[in-house]
């Protein structure tokens, strides 16, 4: 399999989810799930991008989805979630907003995270104790990995994996780490990881903004967790494009 390029997690990969207003079960039919499996399937050639991984739970969708236009990504999500909320207020009786917000987003920013993603989206059910294993779930990507059918192809594969060392770190996952992969808990989860930063450094918040080396590790290492430029550009006191040049330049070291 072809080495992923360091140019390819610059640009490519998203963490999406999607939740119900008041985090309603608006997925809680069997046919719900499966209107919005067709949609996703129906309008997902119509778009410059690669679904990666998904999962529908009762409340929520995962989803990872790689492209080198985050437009594509705006544009594909709109179109399935309008069309889909259309349907259900309709067959509901309902009006207003269906979904929580258009979408949450969170950028994965290296390999390890990417492949900690697919297995964190793939475990919801089995978390939720919906089902003992992750291939009784009729709603996720899972064996789609394992039959390479519906969106997971071997390009998507060879996205995923580089080698036969990432399969097997993949397979053998199990200590999976909830703090960074649950995007709906993203601001508390952000505050936890400063905290134990700053604890297991033994420094303070003050100290880091007026240390350039500080300022530097600080960023390397939120970022590395997965966490927004914008969260930690606000956290320091720098700029969005500080944070970004700053992981650029750790990134090419």
């Amino acid at each position: 399999m072809p080495r992923i390029s360091r140019e390819t997690f610059r640009s490519g990969f998203f963490h999406i989810m999607v939740q119900g207003i008041n985090k309603e079960y608006i997925f809680k039919e069997k046919e719900n799930k499966e209107k919005y499996m067709y949609l996703m399937k129906k309008y997902y050639s119509s778009y410059k991008l690669k679904i990666i991984a998904y999962c529908i739970m009762n409340n929520h969708v995962h989803l990872i989805i790689y492209s080198d236009d985050i437009n594509q990504i705006s544009e594909y999500m709109h179109k399935i979630n309008s069309i889909y909320a259309m349907d259900y207020n309709r067959n509901h009786k309902r009006v207003g907003y269906l979904f929580r917000d258009r979408y949450k987003s969170q950028y994965i920013y290296n390999k390890e995270y990417l492949l900690k993603c697919v297995k964190y989206i793939h475990m919801n059910p089995v978390k939720a104790r919906i089902v003992v294993n992750e291939c009784d779930y009729l709603y996720s990507s899972y064996n789609d990995f394992k039959n390479k059918s519906n969106f997971v192809d071997d390009s998507v594969i060879n996205l995923v994996f580089s080698n036969e060392d990432e399969i097997a770190f993949f397979n053998n996952m199990t200590d999976i780490d909830i703090e960074i992969m649950d995007i709906d808990r993203d601001d508390e989860n952000f505050k936890i990881a400063v905290k134990n930063y700053l604890k297991k450094r033994n420094i303070s918040m003050e100290e880091i903004k007026n240390n350039k080396e500080y300022i530097h590790d600080f960023i390397y290492n939120l970022m590395k967790k997965g966490y927004k430029q914008k969260q930690i550009a606000k956290e320091i006191g720098v700029s969005n494009a500080t944070v970004c040049l700053i992981a650029k330049k750790n990134k090419n070291n």
